[in-house]
C-alpha cells in the first residue's frame, strides 16, 4: 500500500468532522517506510543487544579484548538520545508500525518530533503552543521462577503495550494500552484526545499573546505620547524663545524709529535756519544730507522688509 496521506492545516483543527476524516487516512501510513527516528532506534537497540550477548569481553584482560571483539564482530557504539521505546523483540514490529503512524501523523499536522537529552530515551511531540512527552513500553509482570536459577523479583515482558502521554504545559498524563484493543486501532482516538487537550491550551496561549501584544502596543503608544509631549514642550520653549527675540527686535525697531523721528525733527530745525553766509549754509546743508543718509525712513523701511522676510 502506498502512502497517500495529505498534510492537514492545523488552523482547521477546530473543525472536528474534517479533522476526524483526515485521521482515518493515517491508516495508509505503512511500516515499509519507517520514520528516520525509528530506524535510528532500531540500529542502536540491535547493537546494544549484540553487545550484551558478548558482555563477557569487557571482563577479559585489556590486551585480549580487541582480539576477541574481532572474532565475534563486536561493534562499539556511542550512546545517544533515541526514542523512548521499551519493548521486547517480539513486540518490536507492532510497536514500530504504531509509532511510525504517530510520528508521521504529528509531522503531517505541521508538528515536530524531538529526541531530547533526558537520559538515553526522550521523545517529545511538538505542535505550536503544546508539547507532549511520549513513552511506549511493554509492561512487565513477575515471572515464574520455580525451578529456575533466577531471583524471585525478576520480571518478564507481559506482551501488553502501554503508551504514556504527558502534556508538558500542565503535566496532565494520559495512558493507552493494547490489552483490549490494539494501539493501531486506537490511533484515531489518541489524536482526538490530543486535539481535545490542544485546543484550550492553544486558545489560552493565543489570548495571553494577544494581551501581551495589547500591552506592548499600550507601552509603545505611551512612549510615543511621552515623546510627543517632550517634543511639544521643546517646541513651546522654542516658540517662547522666538517670541522673546521678536519682542526685543520690535522694541529695537520702535527705539530706532523714535530716534529717526527725533533726528528728522532736528534736521528740519536746522534747515529752517536762515542766513546770508553762503559758506555756513553750505556746511549746514552738507551736514543735514550726511545725517539723512545715516538716519532716514527709507532705510528703516528696508530693515522692516528684511525682518519680515524671515517669516515668509
Amino acid at each position: 500500500m502506498t502512502e497517500n496521506t495529505r498534510k492537514y492545516n492545523l488552523d482547521n483543527i477546530d473543525n472536528e468532522k474534517e479533522f476526524t476524516q483526515w485521521l482515518r487516512s493515517l491508516k495508509s501510513i505503512n511500516s515499509t517506510n519507517l520514520h528516520a527516528f525509528i530506524l535510528e532506534y532500531d540500529q542502536v537497540e540491535r547493537k546494544r543487544e549484540k553487545n550484551e550477548k558478548y558482555s563477557y569481553i569487557e571482563e577479559l584482560p585489556f590486551n585480549l579484548q580487541f582480539e576477541e571483539k574481532q572474532k565475534v564482530n563486536y561493534e562499539d557504539y556511542q550512546d545517544k538520545t533515541i526514542l523512548d521505546i521499551h519493548v521486547s523483540p517480539l513486540k518490536r514490529k507492532i510497536a514500530y508500525t504504531f509509532v511510525n503512524r504517530l510520528l508521521k501523523g504529528i509531522e503531517l499536522l505541521g508538528g515536530q518530533v524531538y529526541t531530547g537529552h533526558e537520559g538515553d530515551y526522550y521523545t517529545e511531540l511538538r505542535l505550536p503552543y503544546v508539547s507532549w512527552k511520549v513513552t511506549l513500553l511493554e509492561t512487565k509482570v513477575r515471572g515464574d521462577t520455580i525451578g529456575m536459577m533466577q531471583p524471585v523479583y525478576r520480571k518478564k515482558f507481559s506482551g501488553i503495550l502501554q503508551l504514556k502521554l504527558i502534556i508538558l504545559e500542565n503535566k496532565k498524563k494520559f495512558i493507552y494500552t493494547d490489552e483490549l484493543e490494539s494501539l493501531l486501532n486506537q490511533l484515531e482516538a489518541i489524536f482526538l484526545g490530543l486535539r481535545k487537550e490542544y485546543l484550550p491550551i492553544r486558545d489560552k496561549k493565543r489570548e495571553e499573546r494577544r494581551k501581551r501584544e495589547v500591552e506592548q502596543e499600550l507601552i509603545r503608544a505611551r512612549h510615543e505620547t511621552e515623546k510627543l509631549a517632550k517634543e511639544q514642550e521643546k517646541l513651546k520653549a522654542q516658540i517662547d524663545e522666538n517670541r522673546n527675540v521678536l519682542k526685543e527686535e520690535i522694541f529695537d525697531h520702535i527705539e530706532y524709529l523714535d530716534k529717526i523721528k527725533r533726528i528728522e525733527s532736528y534736521l528740519h530745525t536746522l534747515q529752517s535756519i536762515s542766513g546770508d553766509d553762503e559758506e555756513t549754509m553750505e556746511i549746514l546743508q552738507n551736514y543735514v544730507e550726511k545725517v539723512q543718509n545715516l538716519y532716514n525712513l527709507n532705510k528703516f523701511t528696508k530693515i522692516i522688509e528684511l525682518w519680515n522676510s524671515k517669516f515668509d
